[in-house]
């Protein structure tokens, strides 16, 4: 698959094959382009969600998050999601140490 990409009112969106990067910001103004774009990617034994240049996460993003775990579960597929040091931030306050379907890595902050 050739790569595509497109920018989602302040959130890069970059896929090919089964590999995902987002970048910018996700928050109540773009995520809901964001899940509608991200959820038909998520297929394959392994879809890789690279969040590690995710500047800002809110709770509407969490859980798009949830919701794409929910997608992994019921496509019996694995999704791998690199979290950015703020993304960890926002998961943490809001009581999330993981979420069901996903797996999550943490990048140190540098």
């Amino acid at each position: 698959m050739e790569r595509q990409s497109e920018v989602l009112g302040g959130c890069e969106l970059v896929w090919a094959s089964a590999e995902v990067r987002l970048g910018g910001e996700i928050d109540s103004a773009n995520v809901s382009l964001v899940e509608q774009r991200v959820l038909p990617l998520i297929s394959g034994p392994v879809t890789v969600i690279d969040c590690r240049s995710v500047t800002f996460l809110d709770a509407g993003g969490v859980r798009m998050l949830a919701r794409f775990g929910a997608a992994a579960l019921s496509a019996n597929t694995v999704v791998r999601v690199r979290c950015s040091p703020w993304m960890t931030i926002t998961l943490e306050l809001c009581g999330f140490e993981e979420l069901p379907g996903l797996v999550l890595t943490h990048e140190e902050p540098s």
